[in-house]
């Protein structure tokens, strides 16, 4: 699968000398490898020898800068892994890329622009009733709300 930068920023490709430098390593696997990295920009992750795409530093930039998607990898990262949350996003987004050929920042945008709710409702005490009263949510709110709706469907 061939991987195009985020935000059309420069390719980067890694080097592996740690990999293929061992002496165990067949033939076959160094090719593999090879042409693994020559399509797209990876990474070889040294302890388990799995490659995994290079996020180059303006999309890690975008990545934290921008409140949306830095909400949604706060939302997905899990034990502190942020790295792992924003590759997993940046992996993500790429795919849509590839899928759609658009920007995908702007399908996410739009999908949570369509999802966020405007109004909450809270229970409140009227005499002996209890009702329901609506409250405006601010924008992190609404965002939060769109971006959890999304994930429990997508887990679905």
């Amino acid at each position: 699968m061939f991987l195009r930068s985020l935000f059309s920023a420069p390719l980067m490709v890694a080097a592996t000398t740690a990999f293929t430098s061992r002496t165990y390593v067949t033939k076959m696997q160094t090719k593999v490898m090879d042409t693994i990295l020559t399509q797209s920009p990876m990474e070889v992750n040294h302890l388990t020898g799995v490659p995994s795409p290079l996020i180059s530093p303006s999309d890690r930039q975008r990545l934290r800068n921008d409140p949306l998607l830095s909400q949604l990898v706060n939302m997905i990262m899990r034990d502190g892994k942020k790295m792992r949350a924003e590759r997993f996003v940046q992996t993500a987004l790429l795919d849509i890329r590839e899928h759609t050929h658009s920007d995908p920042y702007r399908l996410l945008s739009d999908a949570v622009d369509l999802v966020t709710p405007i109004m909450d409702t809270r229970s409140a005490r009227q005499g002996s009733k209890v009702i329901q009263v609506p409250r405006a949510l601010n924008l992190r709110q609404r965002r939060r709300r769109a971006i959890v709706w999304i994930l429990e469907t997508a887990s679905r």
